[in-house]
Parts: C-alpha cells; sequence; structure tokens
C-alpha cells in the first residue's frame, strides 16, 4: 500500500473548552468518499478527550456543498453567514458552523462511544 498526504484535519483559534475545526481533502477525485468525515470525527475525538474541547466551530464556502452536507452529518448547526471568499475563481459567501457536545442536541451524528467519553447522553 502506497501512503501519501492527501489533506488534513487541524484545531485551530483553541481557547477554553472551543476550538475551530478545519478540514481540507486536496484530491477532488478523492472527495465524497468519507475521508473528511472520519478525519473531523477522529480530530473531534482526540480534542474532546485530550484538550476538553467541547465546542467546535467550522466555517465553509456557501458553494461548498459537499463541506456542508458533511458538517450537517456530523451535527453541526448553521449559525451565521459572514464574509466572502474566492472559491474556484468565484466569490463565495462563508458560512459559519458550530456543535456544542454539551447542549444536548440530539440530533448529533457521532457515534455513541465518542460521547460517552465526556458523559453525554445521545
Amino acid at each position: 500500500m502506497i501512503e501519501r498526504l492527501v489533506g488534513y484535519a487541524d484545531l485551530a483559534c483553541i481557547k477554553g473548552n472551543t476550538a475551530e475545526l478545519g478540514i481540507a481533502i486536496g484530491e477532488n477525485g478523492l472527495w465524497g468518499k468519507g475521508i473528511g468525515f472520519n478525519s473531523a470525527i477522529c480530530m473531534m475525538e482526540f480534542a474532546t478527550k485530550k484538550l476538553g474541547i467541547t465546542t467546535f466551530n467550522a466555517e465553509t464556502h456557501e458553494a461548498n456543498v459537499r463541506s456542508r452536507k458533511m458538517l450537517e452529518k456530523i451535527g453541526f448547526k448553521e449559525i451565521s453567514r459572514v464574509g466572502m471568499e474566492e472559491y474556484f475563481g468565484m466569490n463565495s459567501r462563508l458560512i459559519q458552523y458550530e456543535l456544542n457536545l454539551l447542549q444536548g442536541n440530539l440530533s448529533l451524528k457521532v457515534p455513541p462511544y465518542f460521547l460517552s467519553e465526556i458523559n453525554i447522553k445521545h
């Protein structure tokens, strides 16, 4: 098996129990295969277990439908639409999302074992 870098997952703006989640998969031939979703879940699990993060923020372009659907599948909720940025040569509005694991949000799509680590009933 050949191993190569195809993207990244990161946490930024860590403050208290809040962090911004970032995901990028560079090769468009790999989009839509669950790599971003699984990377996001792994990063969130690490952040929750090791860093005590319970609130995650994320931002994507309005035109990036795959990213929006992935965030919503995980359980993120849109909180605002502020800013514009170029995306594939066109101006696109930025959408901000949030997921607070302590709000008792019953629509969470993260695995139940993940929630049990921070004593949240799914």
